[in-house]
């Protein structure tokens, strides 16, 4: 009937050799109320399931009576909603063994529903507690966790093929003896998460990308990545054609970290001196970070710290002068954060290298000395347009997902519940990696 159809279309049942019956009813459970619906499966088989033999005249195999099945259809208007389906039991003459009838509504010996667990998989990509999932849903705890590990499962790396671009990063996980980081490595084209390892060390990691094929790692031509040193001694030893480009963003953060370190010591030496000055350093730290190049030196007004009409670019210039090591640092640190917005590595290695003829605070050498060491590294960052900026905008996810459900204490269960918010939402495609080289010529 016209009807059973199109609750069949809502239901999504789209097996034909289930017909639904007109009766609805309503049942008591330990969910609540819930909605019930009826239906028959029958079909006349191939073949016997237990001994394979070919139903050739229709009499090998017998109908044998049905056997009733409640299988959840999922939850519609804050309702559980369950199918009772009648499957045929069929009788083979040859071994004498009886089977059931089955569908593609629902797996062997199981009473949730394939849409159901499509539908819980795609609950899972959001930011949300299993617990909460299961509410929602009208299932067990239980039942969500065992969709995700038999998805997650599927979406491990299957050490096959490795990205030519890759991003790696760690975040923190799970309390581990090794520690509480773990590593994470993505597609840095396609902003697509690869796998997850559990341990970032260096002998842990190079075990792990030992296990993809010579081939596969040759393939690698750039890896983006920050400024954690053991990264180095695995990457050389497992990516022997690949580039390493350190991020510009943890060169800036570097360099404005040291700048407010220098801020800090200078606002502590005013403290009791020049109490006025130390609240200005305390309350407009912002402004001493903000690039010079970005101070608006056109309007003026009044504040409350100052006497007179002032601009960003008077307090500053005020700020920066309370100290000649504050003063010596802001200078050095904005003419290499201009390097790096500007893409021009020759001048960022001169001032560098100019920095030698000069003494600055024992934190501003070993920042530089730092940036020295990775200069090779540094370069490929100012030619590639790459950076870790999708890596870190998935670690914030990451600790979203941990925050949502209270923290994670088994580490199978975060990498697949990363694995699948991420691997299971579809991907638009990304523009591939080009060189600033080439953004000129164009």
């Amino acid at each position: 009937m016209t009807h059973t159809y199109s609750i069949g279309k809502m239901l999504e049942i789209k097996d034909k050799n289930i017909k639904l019956d007109d009766k609805i009813t309503e049942e008591e459970t330990d969910k609540g109320r819930c909605t019930v619906f009826y239906g028959t499966l029958t079909y006349t088989p191939k073949g016997c399931m237990k001994c394979g033999v070919v139903n050739h005249s229709h009499a090998d195999i017998v109908k044998n009576g049905t056997k009733t099945s409640t299988i959840k259809l999922g939850q519609y208007n804050f309702k559980l909603v369950v199918l009772k389906l009648k499957k045929q039991r069929f009788l083979c003459k040859h071994c004498g063994k009886t089977f059931s009838a089955e569908t593609s509504l629902v797996d062997r010996h199981c009473f949730i529903s394939n849409p159901l667990k499509s539908l819980i998989s795609l609950e899972l990509r959001e930011e949300q507690s299993m617990t909460l999932i299961a509410k929602h849903l009208k299932v067990s705890t239980s039942t969500v966790l065992r969709q995700l590990l038999k998805v997650g499962e599927s979406l491990r790396s299957k050490y096959n093929d490795l990205p030519k671009h890759i991003g790696i990063d760690e975040f923190k996980s799970v309390k581990r003896v090794s520690g509480a980081m773990s590593f994470i490595f993505i597609d840095n084209v396609t902003h697509q998460v690869m796998d997850i390892v559990e341990n970032r060390q260096q002998h842990y990691l190079t075990s792990y990308f030992m296990m993809y094929s010579l081939k596969a790692r040759k393939a690698v031509k750039t890896v983006t990545m920050d400024m954690y040193s053991p990264y180095i001694g695995v990457i050389k030893g497992c990516f022997p054609n690949a580039e390493i480009i350190i991020d510009r963003f943890h060169i800036a953060q570097h360099l404005n970290r040291v700048l407010n370190q220098i801020r800090i010591q200078t606002m502590n030496d005013l403290r009791y001196k020049r109490p006025r000055d130390y609240k200005k350093l305390k309350n407009q730290w912002r402004l001493i970070l903000k690039n010079s190049s970005d101070l608006n030196f056109h309007d003026y007004y009044t504040h409350r710290l100052y006497d007179g009409m002032v601009s960003e670019y008077i307090m500053a210039n005020y700020l920066i002068e309370l100290s000649p090591e504050l003063r010596d640092t802001y200078e050095i640190v904005n003419k290499l954060k201009r390097a790096v917005r500007d893409h021009n590595f020759n001048r960022f290695k001169q001032v560098l290298m100019d920095s030698k003829k000069r003494s600055y605070p024992r934190k501003v050498r070993t920042v530089l000395q730092t940036l020295e060491k990775y200069l090779d590294s540094i370069k490929n960052s100012f030619k590639y347009t790459l950076s870790n900026g999708p890596v870190e905008g998935i670690n914030n996810k990451i600790k979203n997902l941990k925050r949502s459900g209270y923290g994670y204490r088994n580490f199978r269960n975060l990498c697949y519940r990363v694995l699948v918010s991420f691997k299971l939402t579809s991907k638009l495609n990304k523009p591939k990696a080009i060189y600033y080289e080439e953004l000129k010529a164009s």
